[in-house]
């Protein structure tokens, strides 16, 4: 890469195609039935095959098409509503175009994983979300789609449809692949280019693993000091709204997650980056059994190691982990580690790289004690025992809102609400025309909350349903009482941050009883 490529270099995270008025940017695809998961009620434990044999494959161009035909069936179309990002206060990726309504849509791709339907896709191609749909290549269309969790340190992202029998992708192993292996992207953006384009296939090679390239640390303005960039490097193109889509091996195997591209003009220039498939293993395996990632951590911030790093400390090689920031009751600063310390291993295996770093720790659990070899500041060589700590936990994805969560609502969306009192009026400087009710209470795993997630402000207002104006608890539960299972309700919800235009309509869905499936 070129000084002017390197210094112009523009890393898109390539996830949300704007189908309003243009375009923005990233790619999935199918997986053959013996490739599966575990019942809703256990732990997803994803099955990968044996180590090495991706790499050993030899594949003729017939291959390609065969893997394409059994993968695309599972590869999906993710459709999002998000606040513009005006109303963030987010620095806007290469943006997709704004509804009339204060909003903007997008999508992306991802694929499908298991039989009843979780779905992998990116953080980013949904986060800030209001609404989310997942588009089958066949036509068929969830608009109740529930949100798993998601991780912004890696870039992850778990969605659950409720259906049976489904397509869905077989899961391989990333470590097991090596540069030069012959390799799949696919994707299904929906819309882009002005046109609706469903799956789309490209091949390529593995050209680099263990790539970090500074995009989720410093993606948006809003940096993120623990995100984990061990990227696949692909010269597969990856074009725009493929991001959440997979990369396939030469057995016809998920091993990694489509993410971003390089570039300095927005379009694809040979450099396009996927979350391996390991990581994303361990990222949904921790969704799906505790809601969130647990990740253990030393508790510094790292830099590549460069030659006049080497010389200075006279290293054998330009390798290593330079020690730049200790982090406050970390157990680094307990341990002895000290701001200019390279880090060489861990655990016995050798550091080179930052992503070696994060992947050697990412194998221990928080209060694991590992052996971290240093090459001191101050002179000579130490190994010292290091107590590892655990990461914080975001909060989770539905209580982002101000009202409380409940487990379980007796209302058909999975809510309730309360009078507009003059103190919450004042507070969110709510004008005095403006009626309705405002929600105190979602059930985590409602059709309300799985429907809104965490798009809205602190406080959710309800000024109409089913086409009645709402000014009162009373008003809203009249309007409620013939609601069937299976019927969709029509809210009119009001966010003071829109501004003039500050009521939009949202559906939802009520469930069938039977239908429902509990995802742990």
């Amino acid at each position: 890469m070129t000084d002017t490529l390197r210094t112009k270099l523009n890393l898109i995270l390539t996830a949300i195609v704007a189908f309003s008025v243009g375009l923005a940017i990233t790619a999935p695809f199918d997986v053959p039935a013996d490739g599966m998961a575990k019942p809703a009620n256990t732990p997803l434990r994803l099955d990968v095959r044996e180590p090495g044999r991706a790499a050993a494959v030899v594949v003729d161009m017939a291959g390609f098409s065969e893997i394409a035909e059994r993968i695309t069936p599972a590869v999906v179309t993710i459709k999002v509503r998000r606040p513009s990002p005006r109303l963030t206060g987010r620095i806007p990726l290469p943006a997709p175009f704004g509804d009339e309504d204060g909003f903007v849509s997008g999508s992306g791709s991802g694929f499908i994983i298991t039989e009843d339907g979780y779905v992998v896709t990116n953080n980013h191609v949904i986060e800030d979300a209001i609404s989310i749909e997942v588009l089958q290549a066949n036509g068929r269309v969830f608009d109740d789609v529930r949100l798993i969790g998601r991780d912004a340190t890696t870039d992850v992202a778990l969605l659950k449809i409720e259906a049976s029998g489904l397509p869905h992708a077989p899961l391989g192993s990333s470590e097991a692949m090596r540069v030069g292996d012959w390799v799949l992207a696919i994707g299904s953006p929906g819309f882009s280019l002005g046109t609706t384009l469903t799956t789309t296939v490209t091949v390529g090679i593995v050209s680099a693993k263990g790539r970090s390239i500074q995009i989720l640390r410093e993606d948006s303005g809003d940096p993120l000091p623990l995100a984990i960039e061990d990227f696949i490097q692909t010269d597969a193109v990856i074009n725009p709204g493929n991001s959440g889509g997979p990369l396939i091996n030469a057995s016809g195997e998920v091993i990694g997650v489509n993410a971003a591209i390089a570039s300095d003009n927005g379009g694809y220039q040979g450099y396009g980056f996927a979350v391996p498939m390991d990581l994303v293993q361990e990222v949904i395996d921790d969704l799906v059994e505790f809601g969130t990632v647990r990740r253990a951590l030393i508790g510094v911030s790292v830099r590549p190691v460069d030659d006049a790093d080497a010389r200075y400390y006279g290293l054998d090689r330009v390798g290593g982990a330079k020690v730049y920031t200790l982090q406050e009751g970390m157990p680094a600063r307990d341990a002895g580690i000290l701001v200019g310390d390279i880090i060489t291993a861990v655990a016995g295996r050798d550091v080179v790289s930052v992503s070696d770093l994060q992947r050697h720790v990412r194998r221990f659990e928080p209060g694991d004690i590992v052996e971290v070899e240093l090459v001191r500041l101050t002179g000579g060589r130490e190994t010292i025992s290091v107590r590892l700590a655990s990461a914080p936990t975001p909060d989770p994805v539905v209580e982002q809102t101000a009202a409380v969560t409940i487990d379980r609502i007796d209302d058909p969306i999975g809510i309730r609400v309360g009078n507009i009192s003059a103190d919450l009026r004042r507070s969110l400087d709510l004008p005095s025309t403006v009626g309705g009710v405002v929600v105190t209470s979602i059930e985590p795993n409602g059709p309300y909350a799985r429907r809104l997630l965490a798009g809205l402000g602190p406080r959710h207002i309800i000024t109409s349903v089913n086409r009645n104006e709402i000014d009162s608890v009373e008003d809203y539960e009249r309007a409620m009482r013939n609601v069937e299972p299976g019927d969709v309700v029509g809210l009119i919800l009001y966010d003071s941050r829109l501004g003039p235009e500050a009521e939009f309509i949202i559906p939802i869905t009520v469930p069938v009883p039977s239908a429902r499936v509990s995802a742990r």
